[in-house]
């Protein structure tokens, strides 16, 4: 598969992957081996709730790396930035990816899937089931491509959103019975590592250095930066330069933008500054690297 995609449109994601699809809108998969594209990070248009049923891999989402494993689930968003390499031979998944519109037609509330936590950007995206609760949500799968298969039924949308609406439920009691499994073993220092890493990621374009995420943890940033390296092995600036060089290596590979318009994008005052930045922490330039990624 071409290495230059970078942003997975909701069309490709459908040519590359849908068994059976509504338009460009919803589709789900028989078990598939997933997107391998080595060092390069890419965006999904679409929200994907994936079970991994074979196999490992390592799922980078956001820097954080997870283990995908038999009974693990993948929760993404357009919000999230994925990597999935050093996958099994027999590394395979089957996955459920729709868009915002799809889930929203013809629904009062435009707003549904803000009440999803773990579909927020700063969710944990990759949670461990059980194997009975991975047969549970299996079993919806399949009961929603029975449904997409019945082309000719006037009330084929409706009937295969309200299946996704209950898949999107049944999630939600897992996720939620988790997440407070995970947060009650937490240390404090874990803990203001999960509130600085959320704040990383929705104020990275704009804050670059650590006084700010400080000052808004009520910590000082020697704390906040010794207790980061404790938890994680990497400082505060670290993550934030990660995160940066994150959000450019994605841009650089959209053709369709410029390394000017990159810059712009992630608030560099000029190209040159960028671009200086750029290969302090990666070692090409932007030009560079967009031919590296794309050939």
């Amino acid at each position: 598969m071409s290495k230059s995609i970078a942003q997975l449109s909701f069309p490709k994601f459908v040519d590359l992957y849908a068994d059976k699809s509504i338009g460009a809108d919803f589709f789900i998969t028989e078990e598939k081996q997933l997107l391998e594209l080595s060092e390069y990070p890419y965006r999904s248009e679409g929200y994907i709730i994936g079970i991994c049923t074979r196999g490992t891999a390592s799922v980078e989402v956001n820097l954080q790396v997870y283990e995908a494993k038999p009974d693990a689930m993948l929760l993404a968003t357009p919000f999230h930035v994925l990597r999935i390499y050093n996958s099994s031979e027999d590394f395979l998944c089957r996955f459920v990816v729709f868009s915002r519109s799809f889930l929203s037609e013809n629904n009062v509330n435009s707003h549904f899937l803000e009440s999803f936590s773990y579909f927020k950007n700063t969710s944990t995206p990759v949670i461990y089931l059980d194997h009975e609760n991975a047969r549970m949500l299996m079993d919806i799968y399949s009961l929603i491509q029975l449904k997409l298969q019945r082309e000719n039924h006037h009330y084929r949308s409706e009937i295969s959103r309200s299946i996704l609406t209950i898949l999107l439920y049944e999630v939600a009691s897992l996720y939620e019975h988790q997440h407070v499994i995970i947060k009650n073993k937490q240390t404090r220092k874990q803990e203001l590592n999960v509130l600085f890493q959320n704040l990383v990621f929705r104020h990275y374009k704009e804050h670059r250095n650590v006084q700010f995420y400080a000052d808004s943890l009520y910590v000082s940033p020697k704390h906040l930066t010794e207790s980061i390296k404790e938890v994680t092995g990497k400082t505060a600036g670290e993550w934030i330069d990660d995160a940066v060089v994150l959000e450019a290596k994605v841009l650089l590979r959209n053709h369709d933008i410029s390394i000017a318009q990159v810059a712009d994008n992630i608030h560099f005052p000029d190209q040159s500054s960028f671009g200086k930045y750029f290969k302090k922490h990666t070692g090409f330039s932007p030009t560079e690297y967009r031919i590296k990624a794309n050939s």
